[in-house]
C-alpha cells in the first residue's frame, strides 16, 4: 500500500518543533503522541467528538486517517460537520478486527498523520476483550515517538493503563427543530468526564449537528 499522503521527513521535523502539545475541542484536551480513548453508549456523542477533533486538524492542513472497523463512517455527515475530506485517508475494514489492527499498526509506524481514529463503536464486546493488551502498548509506543494523536472510540472502557487519556461521554439533552412527528436534531448537550488524572473536572459541552 502506497501512502502518498504521508508527509516528508523535513515536514515532520518542522511540525515536531512547532506543533502544539494538545488538541482541544468541545472540552476535550487530547495529548499528541498519545492514545486517547473516548467511551460511551450509542448516540452518546463520542463519534461527534472524534469527528470534531479531526475537523480541526484537517482544516489546519494536517492529514488524518479513519480506520473504519465496521464500515460505519458516514463521509457525507462528516463533511457537513466540518471534516475536510481531501485531507482524510478512509480505510474500510468490513468488520475484520485483525485487518483493522494491522492497518492501524501500519499507519502508526508510517508517522506523519495528525490523528488516527480507530472506530470500534459497533464491535461486539466479546470480540474486544480478546484483543491482547500488547497491541495497545505497541500503539502507545509507536505514537509516542512523534506528534500523532491516536483516538479510539468504543462503547465501554477497554484500554486500561495503555491509554494516555480516557473520557466517558453521555447525552444530557437534545434540541430539535420542527414540529410534529418529523424533526431534525439541531444540537445536543453531553456530559464529559475524564477517567485519567490529566483532567478530572466534569464538563458539559454542546455539539451542533448540521443537516443540509
Amino acid at each position: 500500500m502506497a501512502l502518498a499522503l504521508v508527509k516528508s521527513a523535513s515536514q515532520l521535523r518542522e511540525e515536531h518543533r512547532v506543533s502544539r502539545e494538545f488538541v482541544e475541542q468541545f472540552g476535550l484536551r487530547l495529548q499528541r503522541g498519545g492514545v486517547s480513548e473516548i467511551c460511551g453508549a450509542a448516540s452518546s456523542g463520542k463519534t461527534a467528538l472524534a469527528m470534531a477533533c479531526l475537523a480541526t486538524l484537517t482544516h489546519s492542513g494536517e492529514i488524518c486517517a479513519v480506520v473504519d472497523v465496521s464500515d460505519s463512517f458516514n463521509a457525507e455527515a462528516a463533511r457537513d460537520n466540518g471534516l475536510l475530506l481531501e485531507n482524510v485517508l478512509w480505510i474500510k475494514c468490513g468488520g475484520d478486527i485483525e485487518k483493522s489492527f494491522t492497518v492501524a499498526d501500519y499507519l502508526v509506524q508510517a508517522k506523519g498523520f495528525g490523528a488516527i481514529w480507530l472506530n470500534l463503536n459497533f464491535v461486539p464486546r466479546r470480540q474486544l476483550v480478546q484483543i491482547p493488551s500488547s497491541f495497545w502498548y505497541r500503539f502507545r509506543t509507536g505514537v509516542g515517538t512523534g506528534q500523532t494523536l491516536l483516538i479510539v472510540t468504543v462503547r465501554e472502557p477497554l484500554l486500561g493503563s495503555a491509554s494516555s487519556q480516557s473520557y466517558t461521554v453521555s447525552r444530557a439533552r437534545a434540541v430539535w427543530n420542527g414540529l410534529g412527528r418529523f424533526k431534525l436534531l439541531r444540537e445536543f448537550f453531553i456530559d464529559l468526564n475524564s477517567r485519567k488524572p490529566l483532567s478530572t473536572r466534569p464538563v458539559m459541552t454542546r455539539i451542533t449537528q448540521n443537516y443540509v
